[in-house]
This record gives C-alpha cells, structure tokens and sequence, in this order.
C-alpha cells in the first residue's frame, strides 16, 4: 500500500503470517481498549487516547519494540525513482526527519493493513477509526 505522510510517499508491505500474529498477540490489550471505547460511543480520537494509554503503557519495552521494528522493517520511503527501507537491518531509522509521530503512523499503517481483517470490524473497526481521525 502507498501512502503520504509530512509529504513524504512510503509503501508498506506485508508481514509474514508469524509475524502478524505476534504483532497481534502484543496489540491485544491496546485493541481491546479500541473496542470498548468504539463499544461505549467513542467517536471522536480523543476519546479513544485515554484507553490506548492506559493499554500502551501497560506494555514492556520490549513488546514496544517488537511491534514498532516489526512494522518499520516492511516500510520503505520513495527517493526519485526508488525506494528505501526507512529502518537499516540494525534497526537505526535511516532518515533523520521520521520523528516519533511519523513512526507511529508508519506502524499503524502496517497494522491496518496486516491485520485490519483479524480483528472485530475488520478495516472499518476501531484501529482504522481511531487513526484515521489522528
């Protein structure tokens, strides 16, 4: 899939089935706040932030990087006519400018796209609504 951010064209690609279920299974306690919030009414994205949070900062470094290595290490970034990984194999980010805000785009895009379709909702679910209107 390709996509902008800060007027840059990345592409995502796909995670390998392994990859997607422990991205997943690390994503389970974040989602699960997503559904109750979208279950409760929440429709605006400050409405979702507090149960992402509260989720997010329930999990380990670890877990923390696995998803966000995971997701970046599919992500390339289009440069004239090619296209570079945005991560290095040392997991470096190769472009001085992906702040924290972008990177977590490019993770919630990956995420959308690999596994919009396991969870509830599927595209139209929670994740795709709460970061569609971030």
């Amino acid at each position: 899939m390709e996509f902008e951010i800060s007027g840059q064209t990345y592409q995502s690609g796909r995670l390998n089935a392994r990859q997607q279920f422990h991205v997943a299974r690390r994503l389970a306690p974040v989602l699960g706040g997503l559904a109750d919030a979208s279950a409760a009414g929440a429709e605006s994205f400050s409405k979702f932030l507090q149960p992402i949070a509260e989720a997010i900062s329930g999990m380990s470094d670890g877990d923390c990087d696995y998803v966000l290595d995971t997701c970046l290490s599919v992500v390339r970034r289009q440069q004239g006519p090619s296209w570079a990984p945005v991560m290095s194999s040392s997991k470096a980010m190769m472009f001085d400018d992906i702040d924290m805000s972008v990177m977590l785009q490019l993770a919630s895009k990956v995420i959308q796209e690999n596994l919009g379709n396991f969870f509830p909702g599927g595209s139209a679910g929670p994740l795709s609504q709460a970061t569609a209107t971030a």
